[in-house]
């Protein structure tokens, strides 16, 4: 298998959800992929790095990236975050767990100041997204700040109570609470 900077980058994400955000270290990257120390090194300067690269790729490279956010309707927009949280969940040969993924999501803001600020950064392109909907008339004059921070409390949720919390489950109720809410507010 040829060992790839996106390679390292699904493994470095995957461990994090299974072993913890904090409770990862090169060792365990190294030892998952049967790789030298030198070669993860090649690619990142440190953990740190790794991790807020690895971060980055899977909460918002794929999202915000390859459409038009100046002219892309809110609804198409969830279409597409939708299509790509179900192939971001997919890390590589691995399912990832939906309710671990926004742990890790969350565990990442509290502890990496630069993922932070990017995070402010990427959401502030997707409020773009809410306020060209309301300019365009396809919502109602809500404010931009709730919808998008209901939009986020939909997507990040970290818990759910039900008797059957597996993942496919969370996820099929993640989709249907965004168009339930998408309802609410369109024209």
């Amino acid at each position: 298998m040829k060992i790839t900077r996106e390679k390292i980058l699904e493994a470095a994400f995957f461990l994090m959800v299974e072993k913890g955000y904090d409770d990862i270290s090169i060792g365990d990257i190294q030892k998952f992929l049967g790789i030298s120390r030198g070669l993860l090194y090649f690619y990142f300067k440190n953990k740190e790095d790794l991790v807020f690269h690895a971060c980055r790729h899977f909460f918002f490279d794929g999202y915000l990236t390859d459409i038009d956010l100046e002219n892309i309707t809110l609804k198409d927009f969830l279409i597409h975050v939708v299509k790509v949280e179900d192939e971001l969940l997919r890390c590589g040969e691995h399912t990832i767990d939906i309710l671990r993924y926004n742990i890790v999501y969350s565990r990442a803001i509290l502890r990496d100041e630069r993922f932070k600020k990017y995070s402010i950064e990427e959401f502030t392109k997707a409020m773009m997204v809410i306020r060209n909907a309301k300019l365009r008339g396809e919502i109602k004059d809500l404010s931009e700040k709730f919808v998008g921070a209901t939009l986020l409390s939909i997507l990040g949720r970290t818990t759910y109570i039900t008797k059957t919390p597996n993942g496919d489950y969370v996820k099929k109720r993640i989709v249907e609470d965004i168009w339930n809410f998408y309802n609410l507010i369109k024209k």
